[in-house]
């Protein structure tokens, strides 16, 4: 078998595990703002905020996750292929290391910003997006 088809292949595996552990259930799933829709009142713009914190949430809850997963998959590939080759080894062990610094990097962030926000005694702002 090629390599290219056995890349095919663990792709295809990657993605298939990952479909089966992140389930994503739209059955009854809400909008991203819960306004303008028939029945519903006209949107206004703090809908515009609430639209960024569910887009936010999304990305930080189940997208950034599933990257994640994919790319230290994808990091631990390279470094089986690499058949004793270091610089191709250490390839692998660079991607796992940036995948590392970008996860933690990710969500540091909204800590970082509302502490920011915090300091800058911007309460509002503060209670909006980080508390429920």
């Amino acid at each position: 078998m090629n390599i290219r088809k056995k890349y095919l292949i663990t792709l295809i595996s990657f993605f298939l595990i990952a479909f089966f552990i992140f389930p994503t259930t739209t059955f009854g799933a809400e909008g991203l703002v819960h306004c303008g829709n028939e029945g519903q009142e006209p949107c206004k713009f703090e809908d515009f905020f609430i639209l960024i914190r569910n887009v936010l949430d999304y990305v930080l809850g189940t997208l950034t996750p599933l990257l994640a997963l994919l790319w230290f998959g994808f990091a631990g590939y390279k470094m089986m292929l690499s058949q004793g080759n270091p610089s191709k080894f250490n390839e692998g062990k660079n991607m796992l290391l940036y995948g590392i610094i970008g996860i933690i990097v990710i969500f540091s962030a909204p800590i970082i910003i509302k502490s920011f926000l915090q300091l800058i005694e911007a309460d509002d702002w503060v209670k909006f997006f980080f508390d429920d």
